[in-house]
């Protein structure tokens, strides 16, 4: 019951900001342009089938890609102020956006990235490479079944990226936190079953906040503050005996 307070805690010192939903919205234009997600399905289909190309799709489309790269690093990067605020109980929970911030954001969000790739990504793919073999190759499941893989790893492989993370900003270098599983698996079983009900709680949320598609962007950027509000509490106490 404690933390489940502490969780509810979490939504209010987000909400608590009173500019909290621009901040988000802002985030999550950086971070996947909505433009970005409404030309892509017609941008593939032009690909497809040049019978249903349309010529301004086609031009304009790897203008947005390209602002969308040169974007992406900086609401990662915000979210991981988020973090650091978590871990070291300051406040306010979401920081200001500004320019003189940027550059900050984006070595924090390159941080972030490569530390994702090998804590998170790394693990999903290998996870979803074994059940394509055995469950789709092997025991003939449709394909479409797939997916539903997805969710029991994200279980597990969240809750772990987040302590790569906090590793970081306790001083640890990057390739460090990104390889020494051995490190970040210890520290994670010691508060392994809160790690577990807040990514639990990260997954349900999003769930419901991308099933519209054209809210994905916003909902990934609340939600990666909302889990970083979460984990750093989670994190402190996991290292306060160490």
């Amino acid at each position: 019951m404690v933390r489940f307070f502490d969780f509810k805690e979490g939504f209010g010192k987000i909400l608590s900001d009173r500019y909290w939903l621009p901040k988000v919205l802002l985030g999550g234009f950086l971070l996947i342009n909505p433009f970005l997600l409404a030309l892509l399905p017609v941008y593939l289909r032009g690909i497809q089938d040049p019978a249903l190309e349309i010529a301004w799709v086609k031009a304009v489309f790897p203008w947005i890609l390209g602002f969308n790269v040169l974007t992406f690093w900086f609401p990662l990067g915000f979210t991981y102020e988020v973090l650091r605020r978590a871990r070291t109980g300051s406040a306010p929970q979401l920081p200001d956006w500004s320019v003189a911030v940027l550059p900050r954001f984006a070595k924090e969000g390159a941080v972030k990235l490569v530390l994702a790739i090998f804590t998170l990504l790394l693990p999903v793919g290998i996870w979803m490479a074994f059940c394509y073999v055995v469950f789709i190759r092997l025991c003939g499941l449709p394909d479409a079944l797939l997916s539903m893989f997805v969710q029991p790893i994200m279980l597990l492989v969240i809750p772990f990226c987040g302590v790569a993370c906090c590793r970081w900003l306790d001083g640890a270098s990057v390739l460090d936190c990104a390889l020494d599983y051995a490190t970040n698996v210890r520290l994670f079983s010691k508060n392994w079953k809160d790690y577990l009900l807040a990514s639990m709680f990260l997954i349900g949320l999003n769930a419901v906040t991308t099933a519209f598609f054209y809210t994905i962007p916003f909902a990934a950027v609340f939600g990666l503050c909302l889990v970083d509000t979460w984990f750093g509490p989670i994190y402190a106490e996991s290292v306060k005996d160490l």
